[in-house]
């Protein structure tokens, strides 16, 4: 059973999951609750502070707090899915991420890959690899993956998320086109990258 945590400023929602970045910004959040407390939250969201609204939640587990921080909602998805019948009532559970986990910003080279954490998954490299291949505007051949993964890990251009909770974990992806260009062609040059497998 997957641990729940509370939100300080609504207890009766619960978290299953969720990612956090680098700047303490969600990428991906899974709530559980009724719907009233979950369409009051969601619309706090998206008010200013001086209207009782929210940017950040805080998720808490006993003694631990994470801080999630909500920018523009405009970049945020949300997909939800209502439960018949409960114990304890009608429970809908929502699904709140940011859009680049399904739409990469081609235009920055940048892309968030919400993965399968579940034992027994495909490595983090061979499910990142379609998502690399898809952002990069260079032509990446099937059997480079491995040293270009290596590569992308060395300059950090592929990090996991700072923190994942429950059976998920994100990565963000961000390349720099010139930066990637060179050394790319600095490896086929040397040979570690070769038109043929």
């Amino acid at each position: 059973m997957p641990e729940l945590y509370t939100l300080d400023e609504c207890l009766d929602l619960y978290a299953d999951a969720f990612c956090i970045g680098r700047q303490r910004e969600c990428l991906f959040l899974s709530l559980w609750g009724r719907d009233t407390a979950l369409q009051e939250l969601l619309a706090r969201l998206t008010l200013p502070a001086a209207d009782n609204g929210l940017d950040t939640l805080h998720l808490c587990q006993g003694d631990t707090r994470h801080p999630m921080v909500f920018g523009d909602m405009d970049r945020y998805s949300r997909r939800s899915a209502r439960l018949r019948q409960t114990r304890f009532g009608t429970l809908v559970h929502v699904w709140l991420f940011d859009q680049r986990c399904i739409t990469p910003d081609r235009a920055n080279l940048h892309s968030i890959v919400v993965l399968d954490d579940e034992e027994g998954s495909c490595p983090v490299d061979d499910q990142l690899w379609p998502h690399v291949r898809e952002l990069c505007p260079l032509p990446l051949l099937d059997h480079w993956q491995a040293p270009v993964m290596t590569l992308l890990h060395a300059q950090q251009a592929v990090l996991p998320a700072s923190f994942s909770q429950g059976p998920i974990q994100a990565c963000e992806i961000s390349l720099d086109e010139n930066d990637l260009a060179l050394r790319l062609s600095g490896m086929i040059r040397a040979g570690v990258l070769t038109p043929e497998p």
